[in-house]
C-alpha cells in the first residue's frame, strides 16, 4: 500500500479512511472493504475486527484472504498472462469482428463527461434493481478523478460511442472499475474489441495484471464468463465475513428461509437480503478449512 496513487487520491479528495490489519479500509454500502481495488489477501484477527467495526460503525467487514490454485466458491477476475492458445475460434472471431466494426480509443476524462451520459443511460435498459443517476451527478464524478490514477478508454462504431471503461491504474495493477456498454451496439461486438484491447495494452504491452474484481454477488450476469473467454481466469481465495453483533443475529434467522425468499421478487430491500443471503452462503462453504 506504500506509495499507493489511489489510496492518496482517496485521501486527498476527503473519502473517510480507517487504518488496520496492514492496510486501508473504506465503507462501500454498509460494509467495510479494502480500500485497493485491486487482488488483495488479508489477515485481521479478532481484535483488529473490533476496532474496525467500531470505528467506522459499519455493518460488516468483508475482505478476502488465502489465494489457491484450487477451486472454491469466492474468487476473483484476474488477467496477469496472456495465452492466445487458451482462446477459443468462436471467441477470436468475435475479437476479429469487433476490431473491424469498432474501434477503441483512449479518451479525456473531460470528454467523457460530456459525451457519455447517453451510453450510461442506455446501458441501464439492461440493468434490474439499478437506476442511472442524473446527468449532473455523471458529470461530477468524471470530472472529480481529473488528476487521479484513471484512464478513460471508449469503443466506438461508425463515430458513435458504444461503450466505455473507467481504469484505476496504479503500479503494475490496473482495474476496469466501471464500464459500460450502449445495448444497440453489442452486436457489432463492442465488448469483445473494448477488453481485448485493454488486454493487450496493460498485460501484453505493459506487463501489468489486470482485473475485474470479485465473484459478482448482487446482479446475476454472464459478462465475467465473457472475460475469461477473453483471457482472464478465476484466482480461487477465501471470502471473510465479521457483522456488527445485530445483522448477525438476523442473518443468523432469516438464513433457513433463503430458498423461499429467492422465489420471491429480487427487488428492492429484498435484493439487499438477498446479496446478504448469497454472501453468508459463500461464507459458509469455507467452514470446514478454518
Amino acid at each position: 500500500m506504500t506509495g499507493s496513487k489511489y489510496i492518496s487520491w482517496l485521501e486527498k479528495n476527503g473519502t473517510t479512511l480507517f487504518r488496520g490489519a496492514g492496510t486501508s479500509w473504506v465503507i462501500y454500502n454498509g460494509a467495510l472493504i479494502p480500500a485497493l481495488p485491486f487482488p488483495g489477501y488479508y489477515h485481521v484477527d479478532s481484535g483488529e475486527v473490533l476496532s474496525l467495526l467500531k470505528a467506522s460503525r459499519a455493518w460488516l467487514i468483508r475482505y478476502s484472504s488465502t489465494p489457491c490454485n484450487y477451486e472454491t466458491s469466492w474468487w476473483y477476475i484476474v488477467c496477469d498472462h496472456y495465452d492466445p492458445k487458451r482462446i477459443t475460434a468462436k471467441t477470436r472471431q468475435n475479437i476479429r469482428r469487433g476490431r473491424r466494426e469498432c474501434t477503441v480509443d483512449e479518451v479525456e476524462a473531460k470528454w467523457l463527461a460530456d459525451n457519455g451520459y447517453p451510453c450510461y443511460l442506455a446501458a441501464f435498459e439492461r440493468y434490474q434493481n439499478q437506476k442511472p443517476i442524473p446527468e449532473n451527478d455523471f458529470r461530477k464524478k468524471i470530472i472529480d478523478t481529473c488528476g487521479g490514477p484513471f484512464s478513460y478508454w471508449g469503443v466506438f462504431h461508425e463515430g458513435h460511442l458504444a461503450g466505455y471503461c473507467q481504469c484505476i491504474v496504479d503500479g503494475k495493477n490496473a482495474t476496469t472499475n466501471v464500464t459500460k456498454y450502449h445495448p444497440a451496439f453489442l452486436r457489432h461486438r463492442s465488448a469483445f474489441a473494448l477488453i481485448d484491447h485493454l488486454i493487450q495494452t496493460y498485460v501484453v504491452r505493459n506487463g501489468m495484471t489486470l482485473s475485474n474484481g470479485n465473484r459478482s454477488i448482487a446482479h446475476n450476469t454472464n459478462y465475467q464468463e465473457v472475460l475469461i473467454s477473453l483471457g482472464f481466469r478465476k484466482q480461487f481465495c477465501q471470502l471473510n465475513i465479521f457483522y456488527e453483533r445485530w445483522l448477525q443475529l438476523g442473518i443468523k434467522a432469516m438464513y433457513p428461509l433463503r430458498h423461499v425468499l429467492e422465489k420471491l421478487p429480487d427487488r428492492h430491500v429484498l435484493h439487499k437480503i438477498m446479496s446478504l443471503m448469497r454472501q453468508e452462503e459463500i461464507q459458509r462453504s469455507f467452514d470446514n478449512v478454518r
